[in-house]
């Protein structure tokens, strides 16, 4: 049976690839996978990562699920350990290309934003969206400028604070994503997308990029922080849940 995350380094480019068989959910065994997958190629001799999904699914986020049934202490460990996650995708020192097989949704979404290109199935029902306004959870430390700065700020009312679901075509028309491509060479063209940036000087990428985005990350989770009294207190989670069970 295969792993729910994959690594691959071949021809100078390294291949994450996440196929948990069902939505690509995250929690704190998936971002402990990911960061291990995540040391060895950033000391690895790849010149720039491809993260894609399975078909179907980039990521439904964090798996709200596991979630509720957590004490507190849980949920917190699970949620700075998806923080950390992101916050190291977003920094990582070598180009990231991601290529969206499908749905990308809350935290799936930021992490597609994360990279610097983006890539989408050309097919009209994958759902692409931060619904975190429409689900009751607040975002989550700095996960917010990840957000900012993916998504053109034009589109910020309509896609972060309204929580609009798009499809790739929509993605594209907006700037969330920067090129749609048949599935059936959607990894074929990011790692071409992938190889035209093996040429950089992956020094200078790596300093050039935390001086571009880590104030970003770090004054979103400083805003976060000044903000968390104000926050839904609990696990909000659990009560999503319980709101879903009142509902049905």
């Amino acid at each position: 049976m295969a792993e729910p995350i994959e690594y691959e380094a071949r021809e100078g480019l390294g291949w994450l690839r996440m196929d948990d068989g069902k939505v690509n959910a995250m929690d704190l065994a998936w971002c402990e996978r990911i960061q291990s997958q995540l040391d060895i190629a950033e000391t690895d001799s790849s010149r720039a990562l491809i993260l894609s999904g399975r078909p179907g699914f980039f990521s439904a986020g964090l798996d709200f699920k596991t979630l509720a049934g957590l004490p507190m202490e849980g949920v917190r460990e699970t949620t700075d350990a998806f923080m950390a996650t992101m916050k190291r995708f977003f920094l990582f020192p070598k180009p990231v290309v991601a290529a969206s097989t499908g749905h990308a949704v809350a935290g799936g979404l930021m992490l597609l934003l994360t990279a610097d290109i983006r890539l989408a199935a050309e097919e009209t029902t994958s759902k692409y969206g931060l619904n975190e306004a429409t689900a009751g959870v607040p975002f989550l430390g700095g996960t917010l400028g990840i957000c900012r700065y993916g998504i053109p700020q034009p589109h910020h009312t309509e896609l972060i604070l309204h929580g609009r679901m798009l499809d790739a075509a929509g993605c594209l028309e907006r700037g969330v994503v920067h090129e749609i491509v048949e599935p059936a060479h959607l990894l074929a063209r990011a790692g071409e997308r992938a190889a035209a940036l093996a040429d950089l000087d992956l020094a200078a990428y790596a300093t050039n990029k935390l001086l571009l985005r880590e104030d970003v990350f770090d004054h979103a989770t400083r805003q976060g922080e000044s903000m968390m009294a104000r926050a839904p207190g609990g696990n909000v989670f659990g009560a999503m849940a319980d709101s879903a069970k009142k509902k049905t």
